[in-house]
C-alpha cells in the first residue's frame, strides 16, 4: 500500500544503506589499519590480550640487550682466561727448565717476573663496562668472603596467575677471580695451608734401643804364667736413674784360663777365647753381664765385647770396666790386660729410644686447618692426637696460631701427646721424640718404644705462595713445590675458563631463543588481531556495490512519493 503520510520503501532503503555504510567504513579502516582489531570496542578481550603480549614483545626485547651486554662481558672475561692459561704453561714450563744442572736461575726468574707482569695486565684488561669478572676487591680472604654473585639478564617471564619476574643467569666471581684485594684468587694463596708442618710431615719413627755395652780391641795373645794375673772393677747398670752395681776385684788368672778353654797352658790367643773368659768370670761370680761378639764386627777374631744383662734390678744398662791393673811385665808393655786397659772404641751406655726430625720454617695452623699422628710409646695403646690453632695457642699462650721454630713446635708436639708419655725437646733446629723417662725409667733393651708417624693435614696440601712470590733464587720454597702450586693455578684457570665458557654458550642459547620467543609472540598478536587483507578487500567491494544498490533502492522507493505529488498539480 502506498501512504500519503510514510513512505516505508524509503525508510527501509535508507536503514540498509545506513549499515552497509557503517560496514564499509569498518572494512575501509581494517584495510588502511591492517587490524581487525584497532580498540577495545573492536573486541574488548582480544584487544586486552595483544596488549599484554605487545607489552611483554617490547620487555623480551630490553632482554635481549641485556643478553648482548651479558654475552660480551662473558666473551672478554673468557678470552683474557685463555690467554693466562697459556701464561701459566709457559712459567711452568719455564720453572722445570730451572731444574736443570748448571742453569742460570737468575735469568729464568727475570723471565718469571715478565711473565707475572703479563697476568697482571691481562686481568688488568679483563673489564667490559666498568666491571671486571678476574679482578674483584672484597676486602677479607675469598675463603673467608661469602658468594660474590653476579648476575645477567637472560628471560622475562608471566605466570598464570599474572604476576611477571625478570629472570636472569648467577655468575659467583670466586670461581672466576684471578686477583682479589684481601687475597684468595686463582693466582694468590689459599688459607690454611701449613706445608710440611716445619719438618714434621712424613716422619715415621720406629725407634728402639740395645742394651749398655762396650766394645773392645783384644791386644793378645798373651800367656798367663802361675802368678800372672788382670785384675778390674766392673761397674753394671750405672746411670741417671740408678746407683748401679759395683762388683770388684775381678780377677783373670792361669787356673780362669785353663777352666774356660780347657788348656793347660794359660794362653788366650783370639778375641773369641778373651769373650770365653770373661763369660766364665762373670758366671763363676753372679754378675749381671756377659761377653759376646762385637754387634758391628762379629767376625773379627780380635773383638771382643762386654754388655749388661740387664738382671741387676736397676733401671739403667750400662757397662763400666774401672780400675784394671796388671801384673804382667818383661815383654808386656806396663800395665798391659789384653785390651781391657783401654778406653773402648765403642761405648753405649744407658740408651734410650729416640727419633729426630730438622725444623724447617715457620708455618701457621689458621682456624681452618689441622693435622694430626699416631703415637705410641711402651705397651701404651696407639693412640691419634690432632692439633689446631686451639691446641698452637693453648700450648703457647698465643692467639694467633704461629709456630716460629722447633722449640715452639716441640712444645705444641709435646702438649697434644702427653697422655701418650712422649717426650719431645728441641736443640737448635733438631727435635727429638723419646719416652717420657718418669714413666719409663729402665734403658737399654727394656726402654720403652717410641713410634711416632702417619702425619696428616686438613688440607692435606694447600697453595701457600701468590704467582708475584715466586723466587726461584731463594729458598722460601723449593722447585718442586713451585711446579706443584703453578700447576695448582693453571688447573684452576682451566676450571675458570671452562666455566666462562658454559656461561658463554648459556647466554647464546637463551638469546636465540629469546628471539624466537618474540617471533611467536609476534605471530599470535597477528592471529589475533591483523586484518585479513584479502577478505576485507573482497568485502570492501562487496560493500560498494551493496552501497550503489542501496542508494537506487533509496531512488525508486522517493520515486514513488513522486508519481503520488504529481496527481496533485
Amino acid at each position: 500500500m502506498t501512504s500519503l503520510h510514510t513512505n516505508a520503501g524509503a525508510m527501509s532503503a535508507l536503514q540498509t544503506l545506513r549499515s552497509i555504510g557503517a560496514s564499509l567504513t569498518t572494512a575501509q579502516r581494517a584495510i588502511s589499519s591492517g587490524l581487525d582489531v584497532q580498540t577495545a570496542a573492536d573486541n574488548a578481550a582480544y584487544w586486552s590480550i595483544s596488549t599484554t603480549m605487545r607489552s611483554d614483545h617490547k620487555a623480551l626485547s630490553t632482554v635481549t640487550d641485556a643478553l648482548g651486554l651479558g654475552a660480551a662481558a662473558a666473551e672478554v672475561a673468557y678470552t683474557a682466561t685463555d690467554s693466562i692459561v697459556d701464561v701459566l704453561t709457559t712459567f711452568k714450563a719455564r720453572l722445570v727448565a730451572a731444574k736443570e744442572d748448571g742453569i742460570d736461575k737468575s735469568k729464568i726468574q727475570a723471565e718469571l717476573s715478565e711473565l707475572v707482569k703479563q697476568t697482571r695486565s691481562v686481568v688488568g684488561a679483563a673489564s667490559f663496562g666498568g666491571v671486571n669478572w678476574l679482578e674483584t676487591s672484597a676486602p677479607s680472604h675469598l675463603m673467608n668472603t661469602p658468594d660474590l654473585h653476579t648476575s645477567v639478564v637472560s628471560g622475562f617471564v608471566r605466570s598464570a596467575g599474572g604476576s611477571v619476574a625478570a629472570k636472569t643467569t648467577e655468575l659467583n666471581l670466586k670461581m672466576t677471580s684471578m686477583l682479589n684485594d684481601g687475597g684468595g684468587g686463582i693466582l694468590q694463596k689459599e688459607l690454611g695451608g701449613i706445608g710440611d708442618i716445619g719438618g714434621f710431615r712424613g716422619t715415621n719413627a720406629n725407634s728402639i734401643a740395645h742394651q749398655g755395652h762396650e766394645a773392645r780391641t783384644f791386644t793378645g795373645p798373651a800367656s798367663f804364667g802361675a802368678t800372672d794375673y788382670v785384675e778390674f772393677d766392673l761397674l753394671v747398670d750405672a746411670g741417671a736413674l740408678s746407683a748401679g752395681q759395683t762388683f770388684a776385684g775381678l780377677r783373670i788368672d792361669k787356673a780362669l784360663v785353663d777352666a774356660a778353654l780347657g788348656t793347660s797352658d794359660g794362653t788366650i790367643s783370639t778375641g773369641a777365647e778373651m769373650r770365653t773368659v770373661l763369660e766364665k768370670l762373670f758366671v763363676d761370680n753372679s754378675i749381671p753381664a756377659t761377653a759376646y761378639e762385637t754387634m758391628f764386627s762379629s767376625t773379627d777374631p780380635s773383638k771382643f765385647e762386654i754388655g749388661s744383662l740387664e738382671t741387676s734390678g736397676e733401671p739403667g744398662s750400662s757397662i763400666e770396666v774401672m780400675n784394671v791393673n796388671s801384673s804382667f811385665g818383661g815383654a808386656y808393655p806396663p800395665g798391659y790386660a789384653l785390651g781391657l786397659e783401654n778406653p773402648p772404641y765403642r761405648d753405649h751406655d744407658n740408651m734410650y729410644p729416640s727419633a729426630d726430625i730438622t725444623f724447617s720454617k715457620p708455618f701457621t695452623v689458621s682456624p681452618t686447618s689441622s693435622f694430626w699422628f699416631d703415637v705410641q710409646v711402651g705397651t701404651g695403646a696407639l693412640t691419634t692426637h690432632t692439633v689446631d690453632r686451639s691446641v698452637v695457642d693453648a700450648a703457647l699462650g698465643t692467639t694467633d696460631g704461629y709456630i716460629a721454630d722447633a722449640t715452639a713446635l716441640a712444645t705444641v708436639l709435646a702438649y697434644v701427646a702427653a697422655p701418650s708419655n712422649l717426650a719431645v725437646t728441641a736443640n737448635g733446629t733438631e727435635i727429638t721424640f723419646s719416652a717420657d723417662l718418669s714413666v719409663y725409667p729402665e734403658a737399654g733393651n727394656r726402654a720403652a718404644r717410641v713410634n711416632v708417624g702417619n702425619v696428616q693435614s686438613n688440607p692435606s696440601w694447600a697453595l701457600e705462595f701468590d704467582l708475584d712470590e715466586v723466587d726461584i733464587t731463594g729458598d722460601d720454597f723449593t722447585l718442586d713445590e713451585y711446579i706443584r702450586g703453578v700447576e695448582f693455578m693453571l688447573k684452576g684457570s682451566i676450571a675458570s675458563a671452562s666455566l666462562l665458557g658454559s656461561l658463554q654458550s648459556r647466554i647464546d642459547l637463551q638469546s636465540e631463543f629469546t628471539t624466537t620467543l618474540m617471533s611467536s609472540i609476534d605471530r599470535g598478536i597477528g592471529r589475533l588481531v591483523d586484518a585479513d587483507m584479502n577478505e576485507q578487500s573482497t568485502r570492501l567491494k562487496a560493500l560498494q556495490t551493496q552501497q550503489q544498490l542501496a542508494m537506487q533502492s533509496l531512488q525508486i522507493a522517493n520515486s514513488n512519493a513522486e508519481s503520488i505529488l504529481a496527481l496533485f498539480r
